[in-house]
């Protein structure tokens, strides 16, 4: 299918929107409704370290919400990063617990924080190259990000289109129309002079639209994405330093572009074959990742696919052909 620039911005700027944010302190708070009033009725559980440690992390984070918000209106996303960062370890450190003691709703609790989970997942995956290049030392030349960042370690070349179009509960009617603004320029390596959506002059090509922010950062070179493995996950880019224009909304609203779906695959489903790590599971059935020996697992349909964290670098998951 055919690139769309508006289509790309509109779902950059929805995953790292506050109102997307809000989805992850609701299901929060939905897991918080559950877990807490169970919690108030066993009185021994306060000697039981996961609960009271997690939960108060949790609550936590609900009061420190607005604040995170607040800044992130402001065009300040850090405060937003680390408190998705912080709701990331809740889920992994309740599973490694014991969670018996609740008497009924811990399937209903735990999607819940899954849910969250994912939203921030999303939220920070879309800010990863900006952090990547934020680092002060690329902006006096002591480090050379062309030897740190030789890859897109975020959304890369199209695929915001195959894993984050379907965050809408239902295709919109209509979405915002955006164009590039041609009065502004940034070429790569130079600081960032406004945030949001950019992208290269020449246009997309093979590689994603980047989310910038403003002095934080300079600005990334085009990764093209021109080769990607389907069996080791491996991925090949064509690294161009170029002007980037920001992408902005031109105040008209166009007709959905209609959605972005796979062709059935020779498996026989209409989700995509490959799934990165925090994102849910598309198709329920055998998995597996390159990042780590012996991975084969099932899943079910909405599961977060777990991350690694190895050495290898991302953790992207791959549907197994062989679903006996």
């Amino acid at each position: 299918m055919e690139r769309n620039l508006s289509r790309e911005a509109h779902l950059w700027y929805t995953i790292t929107s506050p109102e997307y944010m809000d989805r992850a302190r609701d299901h929060l708070q939905a897991a918080v409704n559950i877990m807490i009033p169970q919690a108030k009725t066993h009185p021994f559980i306060v000697d039981y370290a996961p609960v009271p440690y997690w939960g108060g992390r949790m609550e936590d984070l609900l009061r420190t919400y607005a604040n995170a918000r607040a800044l992130l209106v402001q065009g300040e996303y850090g405060e937003m990063i680390g408190w998705g960062g912080a709701l990331m370890n809740i889920p992994r450190g309740l599973k490694e617990g014991n969670m018996n003691w609740m008497s009924s709703g811990v399937d209903v609790f735990m999607d819940e924080l899954n849910s969250a989970y994912s939203v921030c997942s999303d939220f920070n995956f879309a800010l990863t190259m900006s952090q990547m290049f934020k680092d002060d030392a690329y902006k006096v030349g002591q480090k050379d990000w062309r030897v740190c960042v030789p890859e897109d370690m975020g959304i890369v070349g199209d695929h915001i289109t195959f894993y984050y179009e379907d965050l809408f509960a239902e295709c919109p009617a209509e979405i915002p129309e955006y164009s590039a603004d041609k009065t502004v320029s940034c070429k790569t390596g130079d600081i960032v002079p406004w945030t949001g959506v950019w992208v290269p002059a020449d246009g997309m090509g093979k590689a994603a639209l980047a989310f910038a922010r403003k002095h934080i950062q300079i600005m990334q070179p085009a990764y093209h994405l021109i080769r990607e493995d389907e069996d080791t996950g491996d991925e090949e880019y064509d690294i161009v330093e170029c002007t980037w224009h920001p992408v902005k909304p031109t105040g008209r609203m166009i007709p959905f572009p209609g959605p972005f779906r796979h062709d059935e695959d020779e498996a026989g489903t209409n989700g995509p074959l490959r799934c990165p790590a925090g994102q849910p599971c598309p198709q329920a059935g055998w998995w597996s990742s390159p990042a780590e020996e012996d991975s084969r697992r099932q899943f079910a349909a909405g599961e977060v696919m777990p991350d690694f964290g190895s050495d290898y670098g991302a953790t992207i998951w791959q549907w197994d052909l062989d679903q006996g």
